[in-house]
Order: C-alpha cells, then structure tokens, then sequence
C-alpha cells in the first residue's frame, strides 16, 4: 500500500467477492476503504443471489467449495452458522437414463450397458495410445482425457448446452482448468474404490466432491453480509456508480470519477486504489 503516515484510504472498484474480500481484510486492519459498485440493487457481483417475487435466485456460483484452508475459514468467519453444507446430488441424464455424478460403477454399467462399456474402454485405450498431438480444443484435450466416446456420449452436448458454441471453439486451457485434476482413471477409481479422504485437502478433486458449502440464503448472502458490516461502520458501499474516469499524476492514480444513476458526478481520491 501506499500511505503509511495515517492518510492511507483504498478506494476499491466493484463489490463482487474481489473486491468485498478486499475490502473486509483492510477493514480488519482499520484501513479506511471506498468502495463503488456499478449496480443500483445489489452486491456480489457475478456471484449475486437476486430476489423475485420473494424467491431468491443464483447468478453465479452456486456451490461454495474450495482446496485453500484459509478460504474456507474466512466463509465461516463472515457467515458463521449461515454457512451451511450439503450433501451433493447431481445427475447426468443421457438417453432417458440418469447417471450418478460422480460416477458410480454398478449404476454406470447398468445404465449403458455391457456393449457400450466396452466401447468406451475401447475409446479411452486408443486415445491413450494415439492422443491429439498439441490439443488446442475442448475436444482435443478432453478426448485425450476419457476417449472420443465418452467425450461425445458426456462431455460435448453438455458443454455446448451451456456456453452455447461449439466444443471445437473452446480452448485446451479453458478445458483443462474446468476439468482440473480429472482423467478417465480417476473416474474409475472414484467408481470402483472406497473413497478415502486425502491427506492433503490440496488434492482434492474438485468435481468429485460429494459435499459443499452454502449460505443460507444464496451465494449473496456472504456479500449482502459483508456490505452490512460495512453500513454498520459507516462506510457503505456506494451504490449506482459507473466509473467515468480515472485520474492520474507522474504515473499515479489520484481519484476515480463516478457518475450516479441520477447522473451527479462524484470524485473518489484516495492513497492506493484497487480495481477487481
């Protein structure tokens, strides 16, 4: 940070989890904090829980999980008991079928059958002996992973379904952080091995997990939480303000203009500046 002589104050840009994460750590260390968000009605961002007709809905994230300890215990800190866990229960529904997510071996089998087990076998043995050289897509990259097949039967019409373009189109990297850690042998030993809880927490599978964490209202909720503590301390979080400039002096930020939905202007000085 910048200032240490007592005039320090962070002007912060966006109150999605960044930037109220941000925020709630300098509040910690007493350091006087700005903070602007561009939504007239709510905070957090992406990971936002709106209400309709008094029914909360999530935007984002929906699952609260994470490998980083640290992370874990600053949810439980903000939230408390309202931070709730669940059990999971996701489907995969192919063909008028519903397979268990993760995989389990006895309701794989039953749901596919014999001759379509094999296949995929078949599938996941030649794409581990003649894989895409250098894959450069989704496709490439998860065929390499469990197999044409399974990529097809799986991993292709999901995809597609929610990002709405083409498997082709995504990239190999993009893949590879969605699908972190995950290959068709862990698949299989998470199907057909009693799960055992890892040492580390770091070597966690994430998209095997059979559990998760989640505020009692919604996602929202941590950073409604954290918007609240900020009101109670006098320093709301500026609401309805879309950035118009940002001013600058010998290659530093000196202020960020804003505009209110009511079209006032409004300058925000400050010692160190943050933009999540």
């Amino acid at each position: 940070m910048g200032a240490r002589n007592g005039h320090q104050h962070v002007v912060i840009i966006g109150a999605g989890p960044a930037g109220l994460t941000a925020a709630y750590e300098l509040m910690k260390h007493d350091v006087p904090t700005t903070v602007i968000e561009k939504d007239a009605t709510y905070v957090g961002g992406l990971a936002r829980t709106v209400e309709h007709k008094g029914y909360r809905f999530d935007i984002g994230g929906h699952r609260f999980f994470s490998k980083n300890q640290e992370v874990e215990d600053l949810w439980t800190e903000i939230l408390g008991p309202e931070m709730l866990t669940r059990d999971r229960l996701s489907r995969i529904y192919y063909r008028g079928r519903y397979f268990a997510y993760p995989l389990k071996a006895a309701n794989a089998l039953l749901n596919l059958g014999p001759l379509e087990t094999v296949r995929c076998m078949a599938s996941y043995a030649k794409a581990r002996l003649t894989p895409v050289k250098d894959p450069r897509s989704f496709e490439d990259w998860t065929r390499n992973q469990f197999g044409f097949r399974l990529y097809n039967i799986f991993f292709k019409t999901y995809t597609e379904k929610v990002w709405g373009i083409s498997t082709k189109e995504l990239s190999a990297d993009w893949a590879a952080q969605r699908i972190k850690s995950l290959d068709m042998w862990l698949v299989l030993k998470s199907a057909l091995l009693p799960r055992r809880k890892p040492a580390n927490r770091g070597d966690l599978v994430t998209t095997l997990i059979d559990s998760f964490r989640y505020p009692r209202l919604g996602p929202g909720q941590m950073w409604e939480r954290v918007a609240e503590m900020r009101r109670a301390r006098g320093e709301p979080v500026l609401m309805g303000r879309s950035v118009e400039r940002i001013k600058h002096d010998h290659g530093r930020v000196t202020s960020v203009v804003t505009k209110t939905t009511s079209g006032a202007v409004e300058e925000h000085k400050g010692s160190d500046f943050v933009s999540s």
